[in-house]
């Protein structure tokens, strides 16, 4: 009973509903494995799963109740808790003392330590809303109501309890949450936006070095936002492993509240004119053109390039700014002010992990997340300025690499020991393990949701809206043991309802609109609580079925994100090709001929299912006998167009998608096998904008999202767009 009470108060799972809607058991060595890596006990070790459960060895004994006492007794024996969260149209402060104590309570309430409230009261003015019993006491959790209405934000409680001629002070913070996320949408008629979803190194440019960057996507912006679009949702631009560029997943980043220097548009710095000159000179032009011939992404080379520039930017930045003191250097040290302590665990962490390749000084690190984080919000401006409603949709990883200094510089809230990914099904037999340190829900209670309230902040404060990858992560995530002896790990849960408040609270600070990426195997006790704070589903078409077909598009969730695809399925044209699947088999994550033809055959289904369903709306796919007669661009565009008819808030689809690119993105499964995160669109954006057959796809995008399907816009050529046409 004991060491089964120790695995619920750490959070670890029993048992969870698969793929296929069956209930599977987690075994108890995989249990006590994930308990042993929580706990970092050596004692654990070793140990047989009869004597852990009998508990006949006596540290093992003593150790389960120490732990149990840590976390079930001792909170009901601290009056005031350190964070404590209510609903801004419910004000209160919770309390925890024995039943009916005497005791004089006086409450203080601050606000960045300007007084805001204050108030005396009994436990008799309270209400109980939770209890508990403890060496023969009662103990109850006493709910006081804040009579003066809160703000919405957090404050500095201060609560003096006094007993006699006795008297004990305790702080604590107070966050005053609203109960749904923010809404451009609120008190407005609902529009039916839409927008792209690109990954920002995959854009192409004649004058770039070698990978998409931030004066690419301002004109992605002006190009996309002259057809009506809102918003253009992008990879995660977390900063990545600077000793590892052949490792260029946006997911597995080294600090998700830092940004990926190599996004810096070169010739906007503002140092860069004292440069000009040089750069543009004949060695450097060759460079670029080296960099830019290739259709992959070599991020050694770019990084190696790039770096080099910044060199030379950052000398300008101290000979022209630092030593005069300038204002941009006050500017400067006002946006380091603003997060030192994570910058400067980054920078420290990032010259370490730089010695490979550079021997640059921690500023050298500093000015480039100023000057990157100048560019990010300057494109935020932009899309506002070109008439976007939403702008940048930023997407937030769902974890970090052990070794980087989100993790390194702050293990008092993760656990080192595990990682996360997903439980062995029939589509990975082994499971999937992505190398990502998860945070430990207990020790992120106990550090007061500090580091999980600055992640959140940061990546929403220059974006119009925040997608959450693998969002059912505030609920429960698959942890598996760094030591694999053991066990083969378990779900562990997370406070859920306060991450949400979190969440809530954030979006309306940073007027943020949140999407959560919740494809998967989505547990049923996650979607209410999602749909209740406001937060939008995340849906793909390929998944999106009904009975024995496509879902109608009338039927698409309102509350929710609709994209065609994204980056870990296949392009649209790689899907109707087939060439996804034969892709597949060439890199063996389909290992026979005869399960290949087993899923071509099965493709085929579904593409008369996809068929099917554009004939109930286009009359030239209603009659349509054969899928060899198709073909593919008249295809596309009614498929656009049909997806971009559906009731959801926002649509989106991939650029890649857009210019009819069969290239994936990623491929799950694989790493040096397929060049992940690597591929440049097969065109420029200048190429994007006399496109004739792109223009119309846009077209149809924004005349069906604003007036539903219109079987005419799918002969038309239409002219280039002007702004906002």
């Amino acid at each position: 009973m004991g060491l089964e009470k120790l695995l619920y108060l750490q959070g670890v799972g029993s048992e969870f509903i698969d793929c296929f809607g069956q209930l599977v058991h987690i075994p108890s060595k995989d249990r006590l494995g994930i308990l042993t890596s929580m706990r970092a006990s050596t004692s654990l070790i070793g140990l047989s799963e009869q004597q852990l459960c009998q508990l006949n060895d006596l540290q093992v004994h003593n150790q389960v109740n120490d732990a149990i006492y840590q976390l079930d007794v001792q909170p009901w024996l601290l009056p005031l808790h350190g964070f404590q969260w209510c609903l801004n149209r419910l004000p209160h402060i919770d309390v925890y003392l024995p039943e009916a104590d005497p005791s004089q309570l006086a409450f203080e309430i601050f606000q960045e330590n300007q007084f805001i409230d204050n108030f005396t009261a009994t436990v008799a003015q309270a209400n109980i809303v939770g209890e508990y019993y403890y060496d023969g006491i009662r103990y109850c959790q006493y709910r006081f109501a804040v009579a003066n209405p809160l703000l919405m934000g957090y404050y500095q409680v201060k609560l003096t309890i006094t007993f006699q001629r006795n008297f004990k002070v305790y702080r604590g913070t107070l966050m005053v949450s609203p109960d749904k996320t923010f809404s451009i949408d609120k008190d407005v008629q609902i529009k039916k936006r839409w927008g792209l979803n690109a990954q920002l190194y995959a854009l192409r440019s004649d004058k770039q070095w070698g990978m998409g960057d931030f004066g690419d996507l301002a004109d992605l912006i002006e190009f996309a936002s002259g057809y009506g679009a809102d918003f253009i949702l992008l990879n995660p631009l977390h900063a990545l492993d600077i000793s590892q560029p052949d490792n260029p997943s946006p997911y597995s980043p080294t600090d998700r509240r830092r940004i990926n220097p190599l996004y810096i548009h070169i010739e906007s710095v503002t140092e860069y004119s004292a440069i000009q000159a040089q750069i543009e000179s004949t060695p450097w032009l060759q460079k670029r053109a080296l960099l830019n011939q290739s259709s992959l992404i070599n991020y050694q080379d770019v990084q190696c390039v790039k770096y080099d520039i910044f060199a030379l930017l950052y000398e300008i930045f101290c000979q022209k700014h630092v030593n005069t003191n300038s204002k941009r250097y006050q500017d400067f040290l006002t946006y380091i002010e603003k997060d030192k302590v994570a910058l400067e665990q980054f920078v420290a962490t990032e010259v370490r992990l730089a010695s490979k390749y550079f021997n640059h000084e921690k500023n050298f690190y500093l000015y480039l997340q100023f000057i990157a984080n100048e560019q990010f919000v300057q494109s935020q401006l932009t899309a506002k300025q070109c008439g976007m409603q939403l702008g940048l949709i930023g997407d937030l990883a769902v974890g970090a690499v052990s070794h980087g200094a989100e993790i390194s510089q702050n293990e008092e809230v993760f656990c080192i020991n595990a990682s996360i990914g997903a439980p062995p099904d029939p589509f990975a037999e082994q499971g999937q393990n992505w190398g990502l340190a998860p945070l430990d829900p207990v020790k992120l209670k106990q550090q007061n949701f500090t580091h999980f309230i600055q992640l959140i902040r940061s990546n929403m404060q220059h974006c119009g809206a925040l997608r959450i990858d693998h969002v059912m992560g505030l609920l429960r995530l698959w942890w598996w043991p760094a030591n694999r002896q053991l066990g083969n790990g378990s779900y562990v849960y997370y406070p859920v309802e306060t991450l949400i408040a979190i969440i809530c609270l954030e979006s309306h600070l940073a007027r943020c609109v949140v999407i959560g990426e919740d494809l998967g195997i989505v547990p049923p006790e996650i979607v209410s609580s999602l749909e209740n704070a406001g937060i939008l589903s995340n849906e793909l078409f390929y998944f999106t079925k009904q009975h024995e077909g496509f879902t109608s598009p009338q039927d698409y969730k309102s509350q929710c994100l609709m994209m065609l695809a994204n980056h870990d399925v296949p392009t649209l044209k790689a899907w109707w090709l087939g060439d996804d699947l034969l892709l597949r088999r060439q890199l063996q994550l389909i290992d026979s001929e005869q399960k290949l033809t087993d899923l071509l055959t099965l493709r085929q289904n579904e593409k008369r299912q996809l068929v099917s369903l554009l004939g109930q709306y286009f009359e030239q796919y209603a009659q349509q006998s054969s899928l060899d007669e198709i073909e593919f661009e008249p295809l596309l565009l009614a498929w656009i167009a049909l997806g971009a008819s559906g009731e959801s808030q926002l649509f989106s689809v991939q650029l890649s998608d857009l210019v009819a690119d069969k290239h994936s993105v990623n491929i799950p499964g694989t790493w040096k096998e397929y060049p992940n995160w690597q591929q440049r669109l097969p065109i420029t954006i200048g190429q994007m904008q006399i496109s004739p057959q792109i223009n119309q796809r846009l077209a149809v995008i924004a005349e069906t999202r604003l007036h539903g399907l219109n079987q005419d816009l799918l002969a038309c050529q239409p002219d280039n767009p002007s702004k906002n046409g």
